[in-house]
């Protein structure tokens, strides 16, 4: 299996999701003729405008500081003079094992990664070293959350904006798992993430506390021109933007991202679907989640679709191999469970979602909105209120539409995957109970 994994993961560098029509319509709409548009706010809209202006639109925003304004990161984290406090930093998070990747050395479509302390990380920032060096996807209010006696918890450094406070994943997450999608970055002038799409065209928000950030971003309909040449083989998106291979990317050039500099203080809203790179133009720290709600549901499904579909091609050899060898057993098709467990395996494995987490996150969704009886902990992640969210109706709507096209689909996974039956039952009673 783990050489299965490795086959898929250097197959994967760029998946190019089906968007959903009703969203990309609307991307194109508000984009004109593929020239596309972001806001900038210096108040921070109510969350019906940010719902109506940008959730559904899918249209990204800038956000002036007063969104983050009660944050004491803002302050604790940064000296008087508006540059990093790495005194305080090392002070009370020094001991904390981060991940970091060296901006100098590709991997695939990533970056070499290690894990160490954060105080040698600090360490040699101060020295002036270890300038490639990048901090990413730190699970900081996790790890403080979860060592109370030692540490001030998640909430005294910032607390999520009220406008994204409808995240079905951290929702999730925070109450069933060890795991979330809440992350602090920390990285040197310089360093920068290559171009990629969110996970499963999942929405991000990114608060720069200190520091300044270039982003590129490609709306959906752009995709295709990002892809090396044979993209519909390859799926091979570029690497950094700045040095793009004309010849391995021929219609790179015919992509018109937005370009986009985000001042300290400030908070970028990076819509479903959309492919993007940013680069810390100064030493920088940022907060950030990945989330979705009912508005990208239907994106994050597709995606899926067409996750799993990779997989099964990428993996034709393994499945011809299980059904060739239940030819002649007592049960010829039983070889199919077999299939799909290895499918959705290597799924999870490459993007830490399959079929069974994406239900049971819908399920757990469902009966938040619907106030049923549903396991919380609140010290992670608050129940949203009503009033934060679209309606039920919208909302039942938006799940309906998926859970009826799941259940037709030939693969039959919700046959095939333990438990995931049960699951689907759950949500088909929430709807029509």
């Amino acid at each position: 299996m783990q050489f299965l994994h490795l086959r898929v993961l250097s197959t994967y560098s760029g998946l190019v999701p089906e968007f959903h029509p009703f969203l990309y319509a609307l991307a194109v709409r508000e984009c004109g003729r593929g020239r596309s548009s972001y806001d900038r706010l210096e108040e921070p809209p109510s969350y019906s405008a940010f719902l109506q202006n940008y959730l559904l639109p899918n249209k990204p925003v800038l956000i002036g500081p007063a969104l983050v304004s009660s944050w004491s990161a803002c302050s604790d984290w940064v000296r008087p003079d508006g540059l990093i406090d790495w005194t305080y930093l090392q002070a009370e998070y020094g001991h904390l094992t981060v991940t970091v990747a060296d901006c100098s050395t590709r991997e695939f479509s990533d970056q070499r990664r290690e894990q160490v302390p954060f105080r040698d990380v600090v360490s040699l920032w101060e020295e002036g070293k270890g300038q490639n060096l990048y901090v990413k996807d730190w699970q900081l209010a996790r790890a403080l959350a979860s060592t109370p006696s030692q540490l001030r918890t998640y909430s005294a450094f910032y607390t999520t904006p009220d406008i994204f406070r409808d995240d079905w994943m951290n929702a999730y997450y925070s109450a069933h798992t060890e795991d979330d999608f809440r992350f602090v970055y920390v990285g040197a002038a310089g360093t920068f993430t290559p171009l990629h799409r969110d996970v499963y065209t999942s929405y991000s928000w990114s608060t720069n506390v200190c520091g300044r950030k270039r982003w590129w971003l490609f709306p959906p309909e752009h995709t295709n021109f990002l892809l090396r040449k044979g993209g519909e083989e390859h799926l091979e998106t570029a690497y950094d933007v700045r040095q793009v291979d004309p010849e391995l990317y021929p219609n790179f050039s015919q992509a018109q991202p937005l370009i986009i500099e985000q001042e300290s203080g400030q908070t970028i809203f990076v819509p479903s679907g959309w492919y993007h790179q940013v680069e810390n133009l100064t030493d920088c720290i940022s907060i950030n989640h990945n989330w979705c709600n009912a508005v990208n549901l239907r994106s994050l499904y597709e995606s899926m679709c067409a996750k799993v579909t990779e997989v099964e091609h990428a993996l034709e050899d393994v499945q011809e191999m299980l059904s060739q060898g239940a030819e002649n057993s007592p049960n010829p098709d039983g070889w199919q469970s077999d299939w799909i467990a290895i499918v959705q395996d290597v799924v999870e494995k490459d993007a830490g979602w399959n079929w069974a987490t994406f239900w049971r996150m819908v399920r757990h969704a469902l009966c938040l909105a619907m106030g049923r009886p549903c396991p919380v902990k609140a010290d992670l992640w608050p129940p949203t209120p009503h009033d934060l969210m679209p309606r039920l109706d919208f909302i039942t709507t938006r799940v309906e539409a998926c859970y009826a096209d799941f259940i037709k689909r030939p693969q039959r996974e919700i046959d095939l995957v333990t438990g995931l039956k049960e699951v689907l039952s759950d949500i088909h009673g929430l709807l029509h109970g």
